[in-house]
């Protein structure tokens, strides 16, 4: 689970000042943010490769954004970083069991299946959301909503590579338990962007991530702690990668998209957004050596179009 509740932070409108500048600005910085969020697993893979434990790498990434966020806020922006009790409360048990619990479901999927099919699968969330809101308002999806889902329970089954010759063969190893995992932590990040869509509009996008990344990392510090995994002892290369996962792949991703949402507005913005798993991709590939066949090629071009199209549904 790479980033923070995008969808809800679409309040934001072009800033007034920056409307004669021209969108490519904008749109470079929302595409620069995928490219950020799409690193993130990656670096998982690297940090599994080098002895970090899961606990480690979670609760050092979203400790160490915290402390930049509220840091930040307090010294340049002058911002209210306490919201209050019951506010900071509940994104604080948002980030703690929601976030916190995709987050764990996704990086544990990455310990089972390539970053190249985990990424794509995430995406299918905007399903669960939309489904969510069915049953939430009675109001059933339109045609063009199930076209996407019907696109994405397609394009996940492609990406997995669930064709006639290869289904039976799938079903000995850890693939189906890492997919099935990746399915979770959609499911979780869906009810994540359910539960805190009114409180970050309410708050402001700054402080709630601050405050949720603040309850993710003293989740999985404790968790690290009863379960004897959170080891401090961390190589140079370990330190490394946490860093380049709090700066490249947490704050980098979350400043860029917000700033070029404020150039080019919600809806561009979401949309240059799904371009998050197609950068995971290409970087596995490159930088994992990771392959993927025509089907699941197919399938990811799927997931990724579903997902176009419930953000256009949601805009008009």
């Amino acid at each position: 689970m790479q980033n923070t509740n995008r969808s809800s932070m679409q309040s934001t409108t072009p800033h007034p000042a920056r409307a004669k500048e021209p969108r490519w600005i904008g749109a470079g910085l929302c595409v620069l943010s995928a490219a950020s969020y799409g690193s993130i697993s990656i670096l998982g893979k690297y940090g599994y490769a080098n002895g970090l434990t899961l606990t480690n790498m979670l609760s050092l990434r979203f400790g160490g954004a915290a402390i930049a966020l509220f840091a930040t806020m307090a010294l340049f922006h002058r911002r209210v970083i306490y919201p209050g009790r019951r506010l900071s409360m509940l994104l604080f048990l948002i980030g703690a069991v929601g976030y916190a619990g995709g987050t764990a479901l996704f990086f544990g999927a990455l310990q089972r299946i390539p970053a190249s099919l985990a990424s794509p699968i995430l995406f299918i969330y905007p399903v669960f959301v939309s489904l969510s809101q069915w049953r939430i308002s009675r109001i059933p999806p339109v045609r063009r909503e199930w076209v996407a889902i019907l696109m994405a329970v397609v394009g996940v089954f492609l990406t997995a590579g669930l064709d006639s010759s290869t289904a039976i063969s799938l079903l000995g190893d850890n693939t189906i338990l890492g997919m099935t995992m990746v399915l979770g932590s959609a499911i979780l990040y869906a009810a994540f962007v359910l539960s805190s869509d009114r409180l970050i509009r309410e708050v402001g996008a700054w402080v709630s991530t601050a405050w949720i990344f603040a309850g993710a990392a003293v989740s999985f510090g404790l968790v690290g702690w009863l379960t004897g995994t959170l080891d401090f002892n961390l190589s140079s290369t370990g330190v490394g990668i946490l860093l380049m996962m709090i700066i490249f792949s947490t704050i980098l991703p979350l400043s860029t998209f917000l700033a070029g949402m404020a150039r080019i507005g919600p809806t561009a913005a979401s949309l240059l957004s799904t371009l998050e798993p197609a950068f995971t991709v290409l970087l596995a590939m490159v930088l994992l050596g990771e392959r993927l066949i025509l089907l699941q090629g197919v399938g990811i071009g799927l997931v990724l179009a579903s997902a176009i199209l419930l953000t256009l549904s949601h805009s008009r």
